[in-house]
């Protein structure tokens, strides 16, 4: 998505102001990540239930295969994420993911792969409850609920959660990281 300077003969804006149109240009993908649909199935009291991962036989993830990747889930993690809540940058060095949730979060990624097609590049993506998202390892990712109600993350690891110097959870300073994928594109 991406904005155009436009003007209207009939349009005369305060100032220096500047009127924009949208373009829906499709956004730029990193190499890897995956967003996907997931079956979603309303109830008759206005609820819904999802069917937030199936497996193979070998334990393969489904979804993935059609597109040549092979993720074995070894751990289900969930995170209840307050209002608000905003954790920037994180990466795992070897662990791969798979998010899905309850409510919608804003995501944001950036391509950390020394050896990428996409190195560097970064990516927004509103997550919703009726997709998940395949996060390869070298990725690094935040995130932020911007809603006022709690949202269930739940996340899929391809290695064990370890609560030592062995863990795949490493942080990175946001304030060296100029990536701020909450603000608009425009403003």
């Amino acid at each position: 998505m991406g904005f155009k300077k436009i003007s209207y003969a009939k349009i005369s804006l305060p100032g220096k102001t500047e009127l924009y149109r949208q373009t829906y240009e499709k956004a730029e993908v990193i190499d890897g990540v995956l967003v996907n649909k997931l079956n979603t199935f309303s109830d008759d009291f206005g609820g819904w239930f999802k069917e937030a991962m199936r497996l193979d036989e070998d334990g393969n993830v489904v979804a993935l295969k059609d597109f040549g990747i092979d993720f074995h889930p070894v751990q289900v993690n969930v995170s209840n994420l307050a209002p608000k809540t905003k954790r920037f940058w994180h990466i795992h060095p070897h662990q791969n993911e798979i998010w899905t949730t309850t409510s919608t979060i804003l995501l944001g990624l950036i391509d950390f792969r020394k050896d990428s097609p996409t190195y560097n590049r970064k990516m927004k993506i509103i997550l919703s409850p009726d997709k998940m998202v395949y996060i390869p390892c070298g990725i690094a990712h935040g995130f932020i609920n911007q809603g006022n109600e709690f949202v269930t993350l739940n996340y899929f690891t391809d290695h064990h959660f370890m609560a030592d110097e062995t863990t795949e959870e490493c942080r990175i300073d946001p304030k060296k990281i100029s990536y701020d994928f909450v603000k608009s594109e425009l403003m």
